[in-house]
């Protein structure tokens, strides 16, 4: 199974969360988060998949029919 690199906002900035490890790690910017990403993720062992969440995600109780604001079509790489 291919390691998760997840980099999403969170208050104040955005962080990578390696699944692996467990580890987090935060940055001010999505570029800078996003970068790290890419970079930790060519290097790590085995596979490696790249998951970046919108900053403008829909609320839980929204349902849309399209996901026309999300950054990155599902399934899409980063």
């Amino acid at each position: 199974m291919a390691n998760l690199f997840d980099v999403s906002p969170y208050d104040g900035g955005w962080c990578v969360k390696i699944a692996d490890t467990g580890e987090v790690l935060f940055f001010s910017a999505r570029r800078r988060a996003l970068a790290q990403a890419r970079v930790l993720a060519r290097a790590w062992p085995r596979d490696a998949k790249i998951r970046v969440h919108p900053r403008r995600a829909p609320k839980p109780e929204t349902w849309a029919k399209t996901l026309s604001d999300f950054a990155y079509p599902l399934g899409a790489p980063a």
